[in-house]
């Protein structure tokens, strides 16, 4: 008796999960097929958003904006992430391009903890500009969210094309991607001041990461 009765409970959790999981499936791999078909495309200085990690966070990020619950938020940027990778792959290999296992297997592991980061910072975004902060941690949490994915457009223009590469326009680029992501996620809520005071953290972590991915 016991254990029927949780169901319910879980089948209630689970139906708030699907229609996430949908989308972050779809949402991956068609961003994932167009990157393919974008690589090569792109006019300078755009042509570093088809071959970046920024640019891949936004899905994620959005469809952990999803779920009512911030574990799910976990679940789907996770999936959106690999569904990204797959669909990449995928249509590079049907376009007859070769594709080599070992940066699948790389770029799948990366998407556990760049889907974890972005879908919960979609979750924590969207919350934030729903109402006002119910708890201390909420109010101080408040702007971190939209913070991490203009941190990430920050970031990637310091260290991949302004430090590794030395690509000055696709940096620019970057930063003016990151500034438009800023002036968007901070009117849901009226958040720009709260992402401001986040700024400076999160974008000197996220220079450590790319820092660390620039040395695998």
């Amino acid at each position: 008796m016991a254990s029927t009765g949780t169901l319910p409970l879980r089948s209630t959790a689970l139906r708030g999960y699907g229609p996430a999981g949908a989308l972050a499936l779809a949402g991956g791999a068609v961003s994932g097929a167009i990157t393919s078909f974008a690589q090569g495309l792109l006019p300078f200085p755009f042509a570093g958003f088809a071959n970046a990690v920024a640019p891949w966070l936004v899905v994620p990020f959005a469809v952990g904006a999803t779920p009512r619950r911030r574990r799910w938020a976990l679940v789907v940027g996770v999936v959106a992430c690999a569904a990204q990778v797959m669909g990449y792959y995928a249509t590079a290999h049907l376009r007859g391009f070769p594709v080599g296992t070992g940066w699948v297997l790389m770029w799948l592991a990366c998407a556990l903890p760049g889907g974890l980061a972005a879908g919960a910072a979609g979750w924590s975004w969207w919350r934030s500009g729903d109402a006002p902060a119910p708890s201390r941690w909420a109010a101080r949490e408040r702007g971190l969210g939209g913070a991490v994915l203009v941190a990430a457009w920050l970031a990637e223009a310091v260290v991949t094309y302004a430090v590794v590469l030395r690509y000055t326009g696709h940096a620019v680029a970057f930063v003016g991607a990151g500034a438009v992501t800023f002036v968007l996620l901070g009117r849901h809520g009226r958040q720009h001041g709260a992402i401001a005071r986040w700024l400076v953290p999160t974008t000197a972590l996220a220079c450590t990461g790319f820092a660390a991915l620039h040395s695998l």
